[in-house]
């Protein structure tokens, strides 16, 4: 194999390592936005449950309907 062929094979494999360092990198941000994502919906959740489960003082827990 001569130098031109190794420096070709060289460059395909840095470009290949590169390439893929990248991909990984995407994947963990795009991971970590889906986790972000599924906190906050949670939070969400947690929120409203919060909220229906005790009103506030004063509100809603009985009804004067004496006339």
């Amino acid at each position: 194999m001569n130098s031109v062929g190794i420096a070709n094979t060289y460059a395909a494999t840095m470009q290949a390592q590169t390439t893929q360092g990248l991909q990984s990198e995407m994947m963990k941000m795009a991971a970590q936005q889906d986790a972000n994502l599924v906190a906050l919906l949670q939070q969400g959740a947690e929120s409203l449950e919060a909220a229906q489960a005790a009103p506030s003082e004063g509100l809603g827990t009985q009804v004067d309907v004496t006339v």
